[in-house]
């Protein structure tokens, strides 16, 4: 089957830096761009707009609640998903320019590998992630939920492919970005715990950190990207041990 026209969206919140290698990368494969903006003090409306893009302000509430607003903006029926600091590797553009031509699949899973200063793109050995971000929403659809950016079948029958190319995934610009970024992460991540009545026992406050760290830079090969791979798991297991120590705070501080 032939795609005819695919939606990008993207949601965004002060991607001045970022978010114009993100559209360039992708506007030859998609019909319609949306940006989604959740209040923006920087030029990324100035900068979306300049690409063409629909720009829409909507109030945060979740992830899980952006990206299921920014889906329901597109026009077409095969959407395409990115973040802000996320770019469509060379390989993977021409990936998907085959699949429009001759897409067998309702869905497809697209590789978001980590990139850091002096790298060109993501190390293939080393652990990444995926998500099924190109679709039909005839088929699939952004669940919407709390804090959750995962797409979910609208038809039990909905199939899904997986890209062998790579979509590089710029999140770092500085350390301190990093630390700020991930202290509103592990609000969030505690937050959504509380919600949903979890019970996370003290004891994971002493070994989150370590466990984390072992997973990603030895299970996840992370040190085959040197130094950043080591700066980068410390920061992930700093991000773990915040969540449970904020979910601890929660039931014991008498200030909150």
């Amino acid at each position: 089957m032939q795609i005819e026209k695919i939606s990008l969206y993207v949601i965004t919140l002060n991607e001045e830096k970022r978010l114009a290698r993100t559209l360039e990368a992708a506007k030859s494969l998609v019909d319609e761009i949306i940006v989604v903006d959740s209040g923006s003090t920087d030029k990324t409306q100035e900068i979306a707009e300049s690409f063409g893009a629909k720009f829409i302000y909507h109030k945060w509430e979740s992830v899980g609640h952006q990206v299921k607003f920014a889906e329901e903006q597109c026009a077409y029926r095969w959407v395409l998903r990115l973040d802000a600091d996320e770019v469509i590797s060379p390989e993977l553009a021409d990936e998907i320019r085959a699949i429009k031509l001759n897409a067998d699949k309702d869905g497809y899973i697209l590789r978001i590998g980590e990139v850091f200063p002096g790298m060109q793109h993501a190390n293939k050995w080393v652990r990444h992630y995926k998500q099924i971000r190109l679709y039909n929403r005839d088929f699939w659809t952004m669940s919407g939920t709390l804090g959750h950016d995962d797409v979910i079948r609208v038809n039990n029958n909905a199939t899904f492919g997986t890209c062998k190319n790579f979509i590089d995934h710029y999140s770092f610009i500085s350390i301190s970005q990093i630390i700020e970024k991930y202290n509103i992460e592990s609000s969030r991540l505690a937050e959504r715990s509380i919600t949903q009545n979890k019970n996370y026992s003290p004891f994971r406050l002493a070994g989150a950190a370590t466990l984390e760290f072992l997973k990603f830079y030895l299970l996840g090969r992370f040190f085959l990207l040197g130094w950043w791979g080591f700066i980068h798991c410390v920061n992930l297991s700093f991000l773990r041990f915040l969540k449970f120590a904020k979910f601890y705070e929660y039931y014991h501080n008498e200030y909150k």
